[in-house]
């Protein structure tokens, strides 16, 4: 935008823009009638996310809650050597199938969580995703899946199988060699674990059309040596891979941070790599939890919303039954759906709304009333001009990446 254009928005100088400029902004809410309610338009889009009417279905599986690895800050009661029997794998099947029968239904988003999903991809896993995935085709749905994995149990043997469902990855790692070897180690072995993931992150960005987020947990130290993670990864294409940052919650930051989050998302866009740091874009929900087409359905047939609380029967708000059905635990379900995530008065408040939409509904759940305790601005370790100019490059690195695609 040229500066005369915003000094013109800025004093309401709206006269002095050209006809074609000032729809453009009105379109995209640059400029808003007077007699537009801007929280009635949000909660609007808000109901309708949610609605069990949205062409959108999101299935999280736990196949396992065992786990290859042992970080320290898991949040999981692992259950060793738990794995998905034939009978249950055989109702998620059903389930598939009832999602499928609804006309409305288009896209089916599955995600494998745990544990560590891919323990027993190749024998039990795989067999049943691809009849999902078949399953979708021949009704006219669109099916993609999604695996939340530490990345150790990947093989060449499994890389065709990822590419024949077209699968996306999340992969974790705890920043550099030694940091990530101290916090992900396998029980009785001294092994590198860090290269054995960077090795794997290579294969599959090298194999087939997959898209790879690399989350990095950190910590106070652990940005320090982003160098030594980006050297490692520099001859991966970016259109097959991107960074996100995450801080270990259980390090939340006491004030005295010993980095400069500017500089490390300026450093890692410089070397031609997207990045995403807090979860601020323009969106309806908080969380897919809120939603109706939703459900994360574990090892064992227990059903639940939130996949970022233990999975213990506390948490535990349904069962899959054989025929698919999930018989729900009809209160803690209402009590969750009630709950309209920026309805209260500091998220009414705030200009960052639509980019944020208030706690999810689980903290607000563990935690009624305590809205300022999980805003975002509160926890960003950046000022909020810095993140808008860095939000504002990564898109320009975006295009740039996505362009070149296509060229």
């Amino acid at each position: 935008m040229r500066k005369s254009l915003y000094e013109a928005i800025r004093e309401g100088r709206f006269v002095e823009i050209a006809a074609g400029e000032f729809d453009a902004l009105r379109e995209n809410g640059v400029i808003v009638d007077d007699d537009v309610d801007e929280y009635a338009v949000l909660a609007g889009n808000y109901d309708r996310a949610v609605s069990a009417e949205s062409e959108v279905y999101d299935l999280t599986l736990l196949p396992s809650l065992d786990c290859n690895l042992r970080c320290w800050y898991c949040f999981e009661t692992h259950v060793v050597g738990s794995r998905m029997d034939a009978s249950v794998r055989e109702a998620v099947f059903r389930h598939v199938e009832l999602v499928c029968r609804r006309d409305h239904i288009k896209y089916i988003r599955v995600e494998l969580f745990g544990g560590e999903p891919l323990l027993y991809f190749r024998e039990e896993l795989y067999p049943l995703l691809r009849r999902i995935k078949d399953l979708a085709a021949s009704r006219d749905k669109e099916a993609s899946f999604f695996f939340v994995t530490n990345g150790v149990c990947i093989t060449d043997e499994m890389i065709p199988l990822f590419a024949e469902l077209n699968a996306g990855f999340q992969i974790s790692i705890d920043g550099y060699r030694e940091k990530h070897n101290a916090v992900k180690k396998i029980p009785g072995s001294d092994e590198d674990v860090y290269g054995r993931v960077i090795r794997s992150i290579h294969r599959l960005a090298e194999s087939y059309g997959t898209y790879i987020n690399l989350r990095i947990n950190y910590d106070d130290q652990t940005l320090h040596h982003i160098e030594d993670v980006i050297r490692d990864i520099i001859d991966i294409n970016p259109q097959r891979l991107g960074i996100h940052l995450e801080r270990v919650w259980q390090t939340a930051r006491d004030g005295g941070r010993r980095y400069d989050m500017s500089r490390v998302l300026a450093f890692i866009m410089a070397n031609g790599f997207t990045v995403s740091y807090m979860n601020l874009h323009r969106k309806h929900v908080s969380c897919k939890a809120s939603n109706a087409n939703q459900a994360v359905i574990s090892f064992n047939g227990d059903v639940y919303k939130c996949s970022g609380r233990d999975f213990s029967e506390k948490h535990r708000e349904g069962r899959l039954e054989a025929d698919g059905r999930i018989e729900w635990e009809r209160a803690k379900l209402d009590r969750r759906m009630g709950i309209r995530t920026f309805d209260n008065a500091l998220c009414r408040g705030c200009n960052l709304l639509p980019l944020c939409c208030g706690p999810c509904c689980q903290k607000q759940i563990d935690s009624p009333g305590e809205y300022e305790r999980y805003c975002q601005k509160r926890l960003m370790e950046i000022s909020l001009e810095d993140y808008l100019i860095y939000q504002f490059k990564n898109e320009i690195l975006r295009r740039k990446i996505y362009e070149s695609q296509h060229d």
